[in-house]
């Protein structure tokens, strides 16, 4: 019996090692690539199934995919957009696939307000991008990443400080000169963009014309733009994990000259105003041979206080996946970015500036039943933000200035020959005129510390309504937000002191330091403040859409409430009704109407309300039957016509309301206690929002199966701009400053935007992508009730017919050579002291003798580029990627002046200097760079044709490369590099200052060089 056991369960072994062997012998590894049928462009993302099992998995960035599978097995493959595909792997263990697009699903879909459409029945002016264009870039805002991205928007960096990188954002350049930002909505709600993580957005759309903007109403007249965040989709659960580490430093830093430069410079500074040498031969050679450091010190202050590199680190992590019931994307990330300032070690506290960031979002969709589903969005994000306390007037918030601005002056104030940075007893050295010391207030000053954090939360339900009648639904969404901001200041004083050489009896000098005032250390002094957001919103939807044989119509009616809560403030409310009708014959007409009807509380009661309509049409002439263009696979027409509004006209709320105090004191105290009315400002009770008429013409072309290009030209006229008016009599009794703000001014606005894309598969390995955009934006500032100057001015207007942010100045016509040519011109009234050789000679315009406020003129471009463009290229060949993105402006002017250019007020001197003005030079013919040096305030150092500069630029705004390696265990592992703001070429003569960046004091722009890898499971 035994025996016969044995050999029962030899044989069950044997039979069942053989049937594992027969199975396992069976699961081999299936591989291959998936592509679009018609552009033979690979399919990332990509879903494979075995059919009938959990086993399963996506395809990578060039769409290839792995998976084990047996012979009679059955793969199935989809993906949103394309017609699902099933095939038996039949004993191949290669099997490439190529999707057809599935014109019932919504293939190619478009963002658009309140709602989503295809492509190809769009008919307002839309540009968009996706996430993967937006992680090329390491910058710490997200805001930034869009700069040269999407025709039609303009970004302008104005500081690369942690945590307050400052962008700003004009869609089609400026139509008003109140607020003229666009709005911006994440996920349909009114929210920020600077703060998100750019894993957790799925694309960028802006919105530009009346079509498309008018549903907003009150509040689309500048653009809209509409920040999708990215839901699971895949079967096959998936999990990124992206790591990457860089270091960053200024793009540019104004640098002082060294010792013997300033020494020399002033020197002739003093003796251009027969003051004599400042400093002897002696001095002069000490300072160049550096032969006593001591007394003749050669300090780098720059070099000092800031660093050459500073670190950032940025690690993400998100899990995604979908089932027939639930589908959840969850992301998490951390961002930490240092700060290009060198601190002193061994402080009991941190004042170097930095950024701690933390985010987080959850988007989960549920299908509860067949009609019936839902949706909750949760995010949010921590930021602590730190910086030296500097001065008490310095902020660390969003608003107000920067500890950064006093920094800067300071290195920039201090001359290279002060010594420094501490004396020896440790004080902070400084000299007699400049009290606030560099280093000191990086270091001695104490700290500040800004915490934020937001928290967003949306629900919403959407039920079909097909029992009523087949295409109708009903929608409700309710979004609530908080934000908190806490300041902490932590602030001390310090000893500053002075160095002092003291002729002695013997010869000898003597060196020491004195105190520069009555200065004590002092131990940290804590005070804080807080603030409060808290923002509310509801949306009630009732949509339809139906295809009747060639007849395709949508509908959307849309009720939405909104209220914001500042701190103690009164409530900013917002609500209003907007609607939107499309139709569709035969995919080849299109039209669509789209409305508004919204008010605000900004405005008086039985005013509040207004209706703002758009129409817009489109023709797809390509699939007209006649069409027979060869080469020319799509064209489309379109063109829209509409009114919008704009209720951000200020900050003053209320000015319906007259607004009036009681005060002590004055000429006509007449009420008890000798008190007085006093009018602070008088009401508009007819105070309306800004209303923007929009044309816009569209041209879209396909050709060559690669190509697509998609030009626009738009015109805009915005009245009822609030201003406040310019032509009051001045006996009207009342103080101009006292005069309500009314709805008088009108700008026009017009320009185009031309785009091409280009996309070509020469191999399922090999593949090119590319965009090329140019956009032109000029406004006129048609009516301003400005006062027309006397006939004697050359210009009798300085604001009506000229560009918001018109340059006006001097025209220099050439330096003064000698006294008899100053003696032979027009005399030269415009500030500062008497002209001398060396100095500008301006142009006489009105041709009167004299040069005065009179004779100046407009000068150049606006501050606001009418002009921006962008190039970006993509190309894939085999595991290796590369990607590129030039950017720039145009027809831009600024006014640079004060530190690191002028040099008469100033303390310090910068490389421009060393080329300036001198009769030895002009004699010679050398070049020369600058006016005349001088001590006193300098006729020269005005707003002039010299210094109001083409601030113009080209940018290598990124450049990435990346590699992909495969790895047991791991579906997609991807290693890059790439980095931000690499190489700028501009025309201006001096590279003391990026041309993107405010001109005047603020934290330099960055340049980032980062390394990473991705890991997907």
């Amino acid at each position: 019996m035994r025996k016969k056991l044995t050999k029962f369960y030899l044989m069950f072994l044997l039979s069942a090692f053989w049937c594992c062997s027969i199975y396992a012998q069976s699961l081999t590894d299936v591989q291959g690539v998936i592509l679009d049928a018609k552009s033979n462009l690979p399919l990332p993302g990509a879903t494979v199934m075995v059919k009938g099992t959990s086993r399963g998995t996506v395809t990578d960035f060039d769409g290839n995919y792995s998976i084990k599978a047996t012979s009679n097995d059955v793969l199935q493959i989809s993906f949103i957009g394309y017609k699902s595909v099933e095939e038996e792997v039949n004993g191949r263990i290669k099997i490439d696939f190529k999707l057809e697009e599935d014109s019932e699903q919504l293939s190619e879909i478009v963002i658009v307000g309140f709602g989503e459409q295809k492509k190809a029945t769009v008919t307002g002016a839309i540009s968009s991008i996706s996430t993967k264009e937006l992680k090329q870039s390491p910058a710490a805002n997200l805001a930034v990443t869009l700069a040269g991205r999407l025709p039609g928007l303009t970004s302008i960096q104005t500081s690369g400080e942690p945590g307050r990188d400052l962008t700003q954002l004009f869609i089609r350049g400026q139509g008003t000169i109140n607020a003229r930002s666009p709005i911006i909505l994440v996920d349909g709600v009114e929210r920020e963009l600077t703060y998100m993580d750019p894993n957790e957005v799925e694309s960028v759309t802006i919105l530009k014309d009346a079509s498309s903007t008018a549903i907003f109403g009150v509040r689309g007249a500048n653009g809209v733009i509409l920040v999708t965040t990215k839901r699971g989709t895949s079967e096959v659960p998936e999990v990124n994990v992206s790591m990457e580490s860089g270091v960053q430093t200024f793009t540019r830093l104004p640098q002082p000259v060294n010792a013997y430069e300033f020494a020399t410079l002033r020197n002739l500074a003093q003796n251009n105003d027969g003051l004599g040498n400042a400093y002897s031969a002696e001095a002069l050679e000490a300072y160049k041979s550096h032969s006593d450091p001591e007394k003749y010190p050669d300090t780098d202050w720059a070099g000092l206080l800031v660093e050459d590199f500073a670190p950032q680190q940025r690690i993400n992590l998100n899990v995604s996946g979908a089932s027939k019931a639930v589908k959840y994307y969850i992301n998490a990330g951390y961002l930490n970015q240092g700060g290009s300032f060198k601190t002193e070690k061994d402080l009991n506290y941190d004042p170097s500036f930095k950024l701690d960031r933390y985010n987080f979002r959850s988007n989960i969709d549920m299908q509860i039943n067949n009609n019936l589903k839902a949706f909750l969005n949760l995010a949010g994000y921590v930021e602590k933000q730190n910086a030296p306390f500097s001065v008490g007037t310095a902020s660390t918030g969003q608003g107000g200035a920067s500890p950064s601005l006093n920094i800067l002056a300071g290195i920039l104030d201090m001359p290279s020959n002060v010594p420094g940075p501490v004396s020896p007893s440790g004080a902070v050295v400084t000299v007699n005129d400049l009290v606030n010391p560099p280093y000191g207030l990086l270091n001695r000053t104490g700290y500040r510390q800004q915490t934020r954090n937001n928290t967003t939360a949306t629900f919403g339900m959407e039920q079909q309504l097909d029992f009523i009648t087949k295409g109708l639904s009903a929608k409700a969404v309710m979004s609530f937000d908080t934000k908190g901001t806490n300041n902490l200041n932590a602030s001390k004083s310090y000893i500053r002191e002075i160095q002092v050489i003291d002729k002695t009896a013997s010869g000898r000098d003597s060196i020491y330091y004195r105190n520069f005032s009555d200065d004590v250390e002092t131990p940290l002094n804590i005070s804080g403040s807080r603030a409060f957001q808290s923002f509310s919103n509801f949306q009630a939807y009732l949509n339809y859409k139906r295809a009747f044989n060639k007849h395709d119509v949508s509908g959307l009616l849309l009720f939405q409430q909104q209220k914001e809560i500042i701190n103690e403030q009164l409530p900013y409310n917002l609500i209003g009704v907007s609607s939107r009708v499309t139709y569709a014959y035969d995919d080849k007409y299109f039209v669509e109407f789209n409305a508004g009807y919204n008010g605000s509380e900004q405005f008086a009661p039985g005013n509040r309300f207004g209706f703002f309509p758009a129409v817009s049409g489109g023709w797809l002439v390509s699939k007209e039957n006649f069409w027979n263009v060869k080469g020319i696979d799509r064209l489309k027409v379109r063109g829209s016509y509409g009114k919008v509004g704009n209720d951000r006209i200020g900050n003053d709320r209320f000015l319906y309301l007259d607004d009036i105090s009681v005060s002590g004191g004055g000429y006509s105290s007449s009420l008890d206690q000798g008190r007085r009315i006093a009018i602070n400002q008088l009401r508009n009770g007819e105070l309306q929002w800004e209303v923007a008429n929009k044309i816009n013409i569209g041209l879209e072309v396909d050709f060559l199966k690669s190509f697509e290009l998609i030009v626009d030209v738009f015109s805009e006229k915005r009245d009822n701009i609030l201003r406040n008016r310019g032509t009051i009599p001045i006996l009207n009794g009342l103080s101009t400053n006292v005069l309500p703000p009314v709805n008088i001014g009108v700008v026009e606005n017009k320009g185009f935007e031309v785009e091409l894309n280009y996309k070509k598969a020469f191999s399922p390995d090999f593949f090119v992508r590319g965009r090329a955009f140019v956009g032109y934006a000029r406004n006129e500032q048609k009516f301003a009730d400005e006062p027309l100057l006397p006939e004697d001015y050359a210009y009798r207007y300085r604001q009506t017919g000229y560009r918001i942010g018109q340059n006006f100045g001097y025209i220099v016509e050439k330096y003064f050579d000698t006294q008899e040519e100053i003696d032979n011109s027009p005399v030269q009234i415009v500030g500062g002291h008497e002209s001398r050789p060396g100095d500008f000679k301006y142009k006489d315009l009105n041709e009167d003798g004299i040069v005065d406020q009179k004779d100046i003129a407009p000068i150049g471009a606006s501050t606001m580029p009418e002009t921006s463009f962008g190039l970006g290229l993509s190309t894939t060949y085999k595991n290796f990627d590369l990607s590129a993105l030039v950017q720039g402006v145009a027809n831009v002017d600024k006014f640079y002046s004060g530190r690191g250019t002028f040099a008469s007020g100033q303390t310090n001197y910068f490389d421009q200097h060393l080329t300036s003005w001198t009769q030895e030079r002009a004699d010679n013919g050398e070049p020369i760079n600058f006016p005349r040096l001088s001590t006193e305030p300098s006729p020269s150092e005005k707003e002039n044709s010299f210094f109001i500069r083409d601030a113009s630029y080209v940018r290598l705004k990124n450049l990435e490369i990346g590699y992909r390696i495969q790895l047991k265990g791991v579906a997609n592992m991807r290693l890059y590099m790439n980095g931000l703001n690499l190489i700028t070429w501009d025309k201006l003569p001096s590279k003391n200052y990026d041309p993107e960046a405010a001109n005047g004091l603020s934290y330099p722009l960055l340049k980032v060089y980062s390394l990473g890898v991705n890991l997907k499971f």
